[in-house]
């Protein structure tokens, strides 16, 4: 009898795998600390303001808000924005104004589903957690879809994934893109009854008129059930690679030995960042970006009375005050990836 799916799957886990075989390991078994970039931060707060606005019964804060084109007309928003803002150390002037920026583009397109008509059922922050073994199909997917609208009279769905990214899909993620196959695929499963489903991607620091020259919306072409189906098999396989994944695998696929990208994406050597050393400084005397797993370093793990793991944290961000009573640390050093550090 063939065992039945562990690791969940999502897309940003499944690409990590794909991009760099050791980051993988670092970060989804090892659970080394990650430091998130400001516009990692800017894009979570975002989304949360996006989930709260997409709750029934707030759409008159939504409406104040398009009427005075201000973020922060509503208290509670501006209370919101600040606090994970102040937390994230993203509260500086530039931050918050782009921040304000792209949540207000964000809710100025459809963003409760109107212009197909009123949607049967709206979601924000939908969530799935569907296990599939049948036969040889056999996968656990997890994740959250933005905003999903779905039609009953058209049995059309429509899924919404917000971007906060500099740039817009290019190669492989617009071709071939894991989330829009993951989240097609969760709403087959889902909503059985709704046979089309499109996907759309808008990234928030563009013009989301979409015949605008460089429009910030994505929308892919709808994926047919046979595509899914061919999906499902690539995701069978997937699963029964990471559920057995161990440090000879981790080795196997540097992102640093794969070259440069040629179609334009940020992938292959690109994610290894281009600092030689730790601190290394660029002309400006900004430090160079790379990769947080690329050098070595000391963090502190937290374990619960049972042992099993908490939290991990860089040296530099931990304190005493961070460990949940009755919880243990320890010190612990990283060694660097090999690629580098060999």
């Amino acid at each position: 009898m063939k065992p039945e799916p562990n690791t969940p799957l999502s897309a940003s886990r499944i690409k990590t795998a794909q991009s760099c075989s050791w980051l993988y390991w670092c970060k989804y078994k090892l659970k080394l600390p990650d430091k998130s970039n400001e516009g990692a931060k800017r894009g979570s707060i975002c989304h949360l303001v996006f989930e709260v606005l997409g709750v029934k019964g707030r759409k008159k804060y939504f409406n104040k808000i398009l009427k005075t084109q201000d973020i922060f007309c509503i208290p509670s928003i501006k209370r919101l924005i600040m606090s994970h803002a102040v937390r994230e150390g993203v509260d500086d002037e530039e931050n918050v104004e782009m921040m304000k920026d792209m949540i207000f583009n964000g809710l100025s397109y459809d963003f409760f589903g109107a212009d197909l008509g009123k949607p049967t059922e709206e979601y924000s922050e939908k969530d799935f957690d569907i296990i599939k073994s049948d036969g040889d199909i056999k996968y656990k997917i997890r994740g959250f879809i933005d905003k999903l609208f779905l039609y009953k009279k058209k049995k059309f769905a429509i899924i919404r994934d917000f971007k906060t990214s500099k740039e817009v899909f290019k190669g492989k993620d617009r071709t071939d893109n894991l989330q829009d196959l993951m989240y097609s695929l969760a709403v087959k499963n889902l909503f059985p009854e709704y046979s089309e489903r499109v996907s759309e991607f808008l990234f928030l620091k563009f013009d989301l008129d979409p015949d605008a020259s460089k429009s910030g919306v994505m929308r892919m072409e709808p994926l047919d059930d046979d595509e899914l189906i061919g999906f499902e098999m690539q995701l069978s396989e997937i699963q029964k690679y990471l559920d057995n994944f161990t440090e000879k695998d981790a080795r196997k696929n540097y992102a640093a030995h794969q070259g440069f990208p040629t179609d334009n994406s940020f992938s292959g050597k690109l994610l290894c960042g281009f600092a030689t050393q730790k601190g290394e400084l660029k002309k400006d005397g900004n430090p160079k970006w790379h990769c947080s797993m690329k050098f070595d370093f000391f963090y502190y793990e937290i374990h619960n009375r049972d042992g099993n793991f908490i939290k991990s944290y860089f040296e530099e961000d931990f304190s005493e005050d961070l460990v949940p009573e009755g919880c243990t640390y320890e010190m612990r050093y990283y060694k660097g990836c090999p690629a580098h550090c060999s």
